[in-house]
């Protein structure tokens, strides 16, 4: 029991007997006893119904000569009292706790347990880099040392014998332990290196902001197969008792994880330099854009588009004060079957570092009409739950050309759309 919290109070309070019979304390007692009803005090002719005259001269009369009936009377024993005083529910059989101590001021404190914040992405990974090293270099000296002594006749290359003779004249051989001894400090140097290694390493997959990119570089799958892989060697040493040290193919099996990890370290900051690169060369991030936020949109949507094999964005043409029969604009032509929206709505989520809300199902073939306004209403959704902007289109309007004011709330609608993402994913550079 935690010392000054609620339970502890009303432990206390119940111990000691200080509230006794105060509030509502004497009524839940009294409800308990209305509960049950003990008959045992009671006489048994209290319970009997009086005869009245006129019963006299019914069969029940001649019951009174019975023994049983005669031996009882109403006034055979003395009526019960009502309990109504405080004393009848006393406390006194309870045994007081000596060791409960009363409570305090700081009882009602309310004291907040530190927590510690999780370790960021750059703290795991320096880890599982420390950690891969130091399993490395001790790799390294138990290969060379077992190299060295297989060259040059140490006796860790065999195990050496010692010669005793017996009583009886005879010789028994032995073997000395001391060998043995060094395999299992050296097994367990290793075990312990590698353990911490595997530690690192799940830890850092699992807190992965970007898992994607790490599915990139190597399947989740064949990630799991080989910590497994390494466990499974670790294990058949350790139930061997590392006897006769480490073997070639379980020194091979634990480096080739390593360097295994290392390469893929490797991997991922050359794709975070790509990255960093890429960003670079987004002139939409930086600057003074005051009156030219459509030149800044197009070129937020321009960098969008970068390895989605869509071509180049037709010349944009503001669509309000055109006529009729000049819309759609080449640009907005090039959004009226929702393909190229839906792969910069795909586009803008793998930016972003909370990657989630992707549209997965769409229509690549959009000849027919349905298809085209599928791939808007798409659009138009996802919009609305991964952005939270909310879009307005008729999207077979759009498809149908139907009226000049559906273009113009499409190009509305994009802008919208490419100023919400933008502020996100800058938020998120800048944080």
């Amino acid at each position: 029991m935690s010392l000054g919290s609620i339970a502890h109070v009303q432990h206390y309070f119940a111990r000691t007997g200080l509230l006794d019979g105060k509030g509502g304390q004497l009524q839940r007692k009294n409800r308990k006893l209305r509960g049950t009803l003990d008959l045992s005090s009671l006489d048994a002719a209290n319970l009997s119904p009086p005869l009245f005259a006129s019963d006299s001269d019914s069969s029940y009369a001649s019951m009174g000569s019975s023994p049983d009936l005669a031996a009882s009377s109403f006034t055979a024993g003395p009526m019960v009292e009502s309990p109504i005083d405080d004393e009848y529910y006393s406390d006194e059989f309870e045994d007081g706790d000596p060791n409960m101590l009363p409570p305090t001021a700081s009882t009602y404190i309310n004291r907040e347990k530190p927590v510690p914040k999780p370790p960021s992405i750059a703290e795991l990974k320096l880890s599982l880099t420390s950690s891969l090293e130091k399993a490395a270099v001790s790799l390294k000296e138990a290969r060379a040392r077992q190299d060295s002594a297989e060259e040059q006749g140490h006796p860790f290359a065999e195990t050496p014998t010692i010669e005793i003779r017996n009583p009886a004249g005879g010789h028994t051989r032995q073997k000395s332990s001391k060998t043995h001894g060094w395999f299992e400090i050296q097994g367990m140097h290793i075990l312990d290196v590698m353990t911490l290694a595997i530690r690192a390493a799940k830890m850092y997959y699992t807190a992965h902001e970007q898992p994607e990119r790490l599915d990139a570089i190597k399947p989740e799958r064949q990630i799991r197969a080989d910590i497994f892989s390494v466990m499974e060697t670790l294990k058949q040493m350790a139930t061997r008792r590392w006897a006769g040290g480490m073997r070639d193919e379980e020194l091979d099996i634990l480096d080739r994880w390593i360097q295994g990890l290392f390469a893929m370290l490797q991997q991922e900051n050359d794709m975070e330099e790509a990255e960093r690169a890429e960003q670079a060369t987004w002139t939409w991030l930086h600057g003074d854009w005051a009156g030219k936020e459509v030149e800044r949109e197009l070129s937020f949507m321009a960098s969008l588009e970068v390895g989605l094999g869509l071509g180049p964005l037709p010349e944009y043409t503001p669509s309000t004060g055109l006529a009729s029969g000049d819309l759609p604009t080449p640009f907005l032509r090039s959004m009226q079957n929702g393909l190229r929206l839906v792969k910069l709505h795909n586009a803008a989520v793998k930016k972003s570092k909370r990657r989630f809300g992707g549209i997965t199902t769409f229509h690549e073939d959009t000849e027919k009409p349905y298809r085209c306004a599928d791939n808007l209403r798409y659009w138009i959704k996802a919009a609305e739950l991964r952005w939270e902007v909310p879009l307005k289109i008729d999207a077979l309007g759009i498809v149908y050309n139907s009226s000049p004011d559906v273009w113009i709330g499409l190009e509305t609608a994009i802008w919208a759309w490419c100023k919400r993402v933008r502020e996100e994913i800058s938020t998120e550079l800048a944080s």
